[in-house]
């Protein structure tokens, strides 16, 4: 005998995000308020529904915000606990969450924009603690580097690569993204980059995420960061720029060992050197056989 089964109508393709709702709402909905406050004390929105409503946009293969509204809130509002808000609340909400740019000046009296983001900030390194992908009194690997951000928006400086955009300084632990500052496309990697460290080295020390070993491209080989980063880690490696007054010491290095990094064949030597006065460390020279049989630093 056959059996029927009698289903609700309520039948959605994209049910399978109330799950996740749940979950956010859980882990994050919390953390979230309590880091950016109460966007509301009645009945509106508050910042952790917002996110929520801008995520289930992402996780439903939407293209842009105005989806929520035109292609997932019939199904969303299936789930009443969890509240969806419209694309316009969306828009006003991450509005009221931007901040002024904090301007710094050279020399030479050029100006040079930075966004600072300290609440989203905040919220970055806590939404990771809450969700256990860091925890606290635990030490890890940290990595920090520009990146070079094409966009048409009408800030946009030309950057050195020719193209119009933004050249974000991003920090990373553990590979996850635990800091984020941006600045304007046009200026140098070095410009005022130990107080972008100096904020991101002390957000995670507040929230008790300690640096054992920190890593850095040759745009973070100066003295003032070097300073920076052995007052914040236990360990630091910087690439190290080309240094014409060390090549005749190089040259004269015994004792090279054969390396394979990435699966290429380097060989690798290290010397102390005083690269700044009164300051010596260990520098690292890896060279490397190039076609025509010639080693190249």
């Amino acid at each position: 005998m056959v059996k029927v089964q009698i289903k609700s109508e309520k039948l959605t393709s994209f049910g399978g995000i109330f799950p996740i709702m749940e979950k956010f709402d859980r882990m994050l909905s919390c953390t979230i308020d309590s880091t950016l406050g109460l966007r509301s004390k009645v009945y509106g929105y508050q910042y952790s529904e917002i996110i929520r409503s801008l995520m289930c946009v992402y996780f439903c293969g939407g293209s842009c915000v105005e989806d929520v509204t035109s292609h997932l809130m019939e199904a969303l509002c299936l789930h009443p606990p969890l509240r969806t808000c419209s694309a316009d609340t969306i828009l006003r909400a991450i509005r009221e969450l931007t901040t002024p740019n904090l301007t710094y000046r050279s020399d030479s009296g050029k100006s040079y924009d930075f966004n600072v983001a300290s609440d989203l900030n905040n919220l970055l390194v806590n939404a990771l603690l809450a969700t256990g992908q860091l925890l606290p009194d635990n030490e890890y690997d940290f990595d920090f580097d520009h990146q070079f951000i094409e966009t048409e928006k009408f800030d946009a400086k030309i950057t050195y690569k020719k193209f119009t955009g933004y050249s974000p300084g991003i920090a990373t632990v553990s590979d996850v993204i635990v800091g984020i500052e941006n600045r304007d496309g046009n200026t140098n990697v070095r410009f005022h980059q130990e107080d972008t460290l100096k904020r991101i080295f002390e957000r995670l020390e507040n929230a008790r995420i300690h640096i054992n070993r920190a890593r850095m491209d040759c745009g973070s080989c100066s003295e003032a960061m070097v300073e920076m980063v052995e007052k914040h880690s236990r360990h630091f490696y910087i690439r190290a720029n080309r240094c014409v007054s060390l090549y005749d010491d190089i040259f004269a290095l015994r004792g090279w060992k054969t390396e394979y990094i990435n699966g290429h064949e380097f060989e690798i030597c290290s010397i102390i050197a005083e690269k700044w006065v009164g300051k010596a460390y260990r520098l690292v020279i890896q060279r490397q056989r190039s076609i025509n049989k010639e080693l190249d630093l």
